[in-house]
């Protein structure tokens, strides 16, 4: 599905010293339909122009959403290191403040996730009081690597907004089975969907049953599907 889209690039200022680099999707007809805007973020390793995180933004604003992916100031600068907590959310919330700016424009609906790190800290910040209509974990890091029983999940249990895991049967940092045990203590909606043979960056692994352009291809259907039950699309 293609439509005219427009793509700008913005910077989100985090604190008096820190912005961040932006990309706002804004679909043909904006702001008519639903209203209903998505912000993504990236993970730890990666950036905003992480080949995944693209794609899963230009077919939202195609399919008639406002759509946002930013960079962490980590990943502006270059770092390897992800920054502080405390930071994390700040840029986050600031990227959802930033597509409430302009009240003429702004979404009357709102979905927020991201990939990895990016997923965590939106739920993070979800769990901190974001007013949000849904959430999107993708290959959501529940444990360290081969450590499944120690497991990252305080912030879920403060979530009450209908939630999608999107989840590879080989991400070493989220064992399918951990995060069934944790999402059956929490009292909001979930639904975790297993991508087969999927690894934590939703590739598919060698000698696999499909490739990694079927398995994001199934990552944009979800995801698609989810945003527009939560807010109310067609």
């Amino acid at each position: 599905m293609e439509t005219t889209v427009r793509l700008e690039t913005t910077r989100i200022p985090v604190t008096p010293d820190v912005a961040v680099g932006a990309v706002l999707g804004i679909p043909e007809w904006w702001p008519t339909g639903t209203r209903a805007a998505v912000a993504l973020a990236h993970d730890a390793g990666s950036d905003m122009e992480n080949e995944l995180l693209v794609s899963l933004h230009r077919e939202l604003a195609n399919r008639g959403y406002l759509s946002l992916r930013f960079n962490f100031p980590h990943a502006e600068q270059k770092k390897k290191r992800p920054d502080p907590a405390p930071l994390l959310e700040r840029t986050f919330k600031q990227a959802a403040a930033l597509l409430l700016l302009d009240p003429s424009n702004a979404p009357s609906r709102l979905v927020v996730g991201g990939i990895g790190l990016g997923g965590q800290i939106a739920a993070q910040v979800v769990a901190g009081g974001l007013k949000v209509d849904g959430l999107v974990c993708m290959s959501f890091p529940l444990h360290p690597v081969g450590k499944p029983m120690q497991t990252r999940a305080d912030a879920l249990y403060r979530i009450i907004c209908p939630t999608l895991f999107l989840q590879g049967t080989h991400d070493a940092t989220c064992r399918v089975d951990r995060l069934n045990a944790v999402l059956r203590r929490i009292g909001a909606p979930t639904s975790v969907r297993v991508l087969e043979d999927a690894d934590h960056a939703l590739e598919a692994i060698r000698r696999g049953s499909r490739s990694t352009l079927q398995v994001r291809a199934e990552v944009e259907r979800l995801l698609v599907e989810f945003v527009s039950r939560v807010t109310g699309g067609s």
